[in-house]
């Protein structure tokens, strides 16, 4: 060593140095005797480690690149690898910009400000998936059968992105049902003038969905997302709002957003469109403990009815008298979630009926349930 590259060589196909004859093939420096030199002798990840800087200045014929260009957009912002990144194409690429430094080309010390190790898919037998095990997915074949948007959208609302999962179709069907509950519902969208109720949830989901995707916690914007959805479909909403939402769930679904988006009467691609900003005077946390209040009647309520497991022919509620009105205003969703016509009452009210006097049990946002 220092062994020199050979200048005659024919790029296209394979490694370019086995079409060098006379270099290939030498005379041993220590025996002299017919000797062939090794050409395959780099790893993988030794160009792909480089490279990046290339992109920077790629038609640049006379140096490697600008220096001032690629000091101008590098480092890089977010570096998002697998495991396997971490003990090989990182350090590869931390060794050539540290080089490239050393030679006064670069004038910083790392490739990229931030790291983030992404996780593993593995196959139903908890393996990582691979040929050698047949425990892989063909993707194209669940594209197929499901769309690429549900197939993103399963992928980061399973887990978060920095965990493993193991694969599970039950999962993705989850997905493809919700996009078509999404599309159903833009086909026919009909507009109105949004309740402050809509207002602050839209608000309040821009603002946390933003935070959530900065800070790589794709399956909780996933779930803040299909939680507005929830909301629209069970108010009137604007179109303005309406566009908010598609913008949102484009960052995880682009193609149905995108096609839905013209449906509504979207300008220009979803895809180019400027990103919702949030409006923190219209949030208000009083609907957050209403919908508190209405998820927790509804999990008691099924809860009970998957313990009695008889059939019943109503359900009585008793609530106390400040949250009567919030009741009653859910009533419909509540209905809607249990799949059966629940009467609501007031703990005061004289005409209620009360054969196992529930409604003394009833404390603040816990009221008392009475099948029948």
């Amino acid at each position: 060593m220092p062994v020199k590259l050979p200048e005659k060589v024919k790029f296209g196909k394979g490694n370019p140095l086995e079409t060098a004859e006379e270099w290939i093939n030498i005379k041993c420096p220590k025996c002299n005797r017919r000797a062939r030199r090794e050409t395959d002798t780099m790893d993988t990840f030794a160009n792909s480690s480089w490279y990046y800087l290339r992109y920077c200045d790629t038609k640049n014929k006379k140096k490697i690149f600008d220096s001032k260009r690629v000091n101008y957009w590098c480092p890089v912002d977010q570096y998002i690898g697998g495991p396997e990144h971490v003990t090989m194409h990182l350090i590869y690429m931390r060794f050539y910009t540290k080089f490239l430094r050393d030679l006064k080309l670069l004038n910083f010390d790392e490739p990229a400000v931030n790291y983030f190790t992404q996780g593993v898919v593995k196959g139903r037998d908890g393996f990582r998936m691979s040929k050698s095990r047949g425990n892989g997915v063909e993707p194209l074949d669940t594209i197929v059968k499901y769309g690429a948007d549900s197939l993103r959208l399963y992928l980061v609302a399973v887990s978060s992105p920095d965990s493993d999962i193991i694969w599970d179709e039950k999962g993705i069907k989850g997905s493809y049902n919700f996009l078509n509950f999404v599309y159903d519902y833009f086909s026919k969208l009909k507009e109105g003038k949004a309740s402050p109720k809509v207002e602050s949830k839209i608000n309040q989901t821009i603002k946390e969905v933003t935070e959530d995707i900065e800070n790589f916690k794709h399956n909780l914007a996933v779930i803040k997302i299909r939680q507005l959805f929830s909301v629209l479909l069970n108010n009137k909403v604007s179109k303005k709002q309406a566009k908010v939402f598609l913008i949102l769930l484009s960052v995880y679904c682009p193609h149905l957003c995108e096609e839905l988006w013209q449906k509504i009467g979207g300008k220009g691609f979803i895809s180019l469109g400027k990103w919702p900003k949030s409006n923190l005077k219209k949030i208000n946390d009083k609907f957050d403990k209403e919908d508190e209040v209405v998820n927790n009647l509804v999990f008691d309520i099924n809860n009970i009815k998957g313990l009695v497991r008889r059939k019943f022919k109503e359900i009585f509620v008793y609530v106390l008298p400040k949250e009567e009105k919030i009741y009653l205003d859910n009533l419909k969703i509540i209905n809607e979630r249990i799949g059966f016509s629940v009467r609501i009452f007031n703990v005061n009210d004289k005409d209620k009926y009360d054969p196992e006097n529930k409604s003394k049990k009833v404390k603040p946002g816990r009221p008392g349930i009475y099948l029948e």
